[in-house]
């Protein structure tokens, strides 16, 4: 390797034989790597809204790139758990991308904190602060119930987002045309009790109007759950109280006083979060 007389540029020789040889200059290799950063983000986003995966050809097709080149880029995206491959029909966002998504909401995490102690102190029951990853509801931050019989979802996990309080409060902020893109045709049911793809734009649309969803044996038998909207700069967000569902049922209406309370004591903490 020799530096040429001009500092910014740098030549590189590779020698083989005496037949052939190839120089790149660095500002070649720049743009090739911003070249293969840009199609690596060109598959990320066609899988965005695509929770069931799609084939490499589906994603050759939406994202203009050469089949060929999505087949590389997505072994190499693979091997780092960025994308995850569910046989030849099934490339989706893989389990690194989701845990880099749980660590951007670290900031509100922290924030809202205090207010769902003090949300669990007055109902009794668990509080929770939900975000939305495709398909499904991402558990952030959990106060467990000092109950002898709670529930206590883990933080970190992730839940069907069409069968939750928490999770229809995220997708009544969307148009019902994104919703279908997220769920699909047909949704899977949970329990006997989880609606169905039409029963659930019902509930959302009465969502929309009233400011609260439920859940009551929807997702899991014997849970239930009441939730409420939180909209912050860096995005929608749900504020849950789960617990028994007898015991939710039964206090409905003081449950709905403190998440409404809860909502705008966090809403007006939030805006200090650029």
């Amino acid at each position: 390797m020799r530096r040429d007389d001009d500092k910014s540029f740098i030549r590189y020789t590779v020698p083989t034989n005496d037949t052939w040889s190839k120089t790149m200059t660095g500002t070649e290799s720049d743009r090739g790597s911003v070249g293969v950063i840009a199609r690596a983000a060109a598959i990320l986003r066609t899988l965005e809204d695509e929770p069931k995966g799609l084939s490499l050809g589906a994603i050759a097709k939406k994202s203009g790139l050469p089949r060929s080149t999505v087949q590389r880029m997505v072994d190499a995206l693979a091997q780092e758990e960025l994308l995850e491959v569910n046989g030849p029909g099934g490339v989706c966002l893989g389990p690194a991308l989701m845990r880099l998504a749980s660590h951007s909401h670290v900031d509100i995490t922290q924030k809202a904190r205090p207010y769902l102690e003090e949300l669990s102190r007055a109902t009794g029951e668990t509080a929770v602060l939900i975000g939305a990853s495709g398909a499904e509801l991402l558990i952030l931050h959990t106060v467990v119930s000092p109950s002898a019989l709670r529930v206590a979802p883990v933080a970190g996990n992730f839940l069907s987002i069409y069968a939750t309080a928490g999770g229809k409060i995220l997708l009544s902020a969307m148009s019902d045309k994104a919703v279908r893109n997220i769920l699909g045709s047909k949704v899977k049911q949970l329990t006997a009790q989880t609606p169905t793809l039409e029963q659930l734009f019902g509930q959302l649309e009465e969502i929309r109007q009233s400011g609260f969803a439920t859940d009551f044996d929807e997702h899991t038998p014997g849970v239930g759950a009441i939730a409420v909207g939180l909209q912050t700069p860096q995005g929608q967000y749900a504020i849950d109280v789960v617990g028994p569902v007898w015991r939710i049922e039964k206090a409905i209406d003081t449950i709905k006083a403190a998440l409404i309370k809860c909502q705008r004591d966090l809403t007006d903490a939030m805006r200090s979060i650029a």
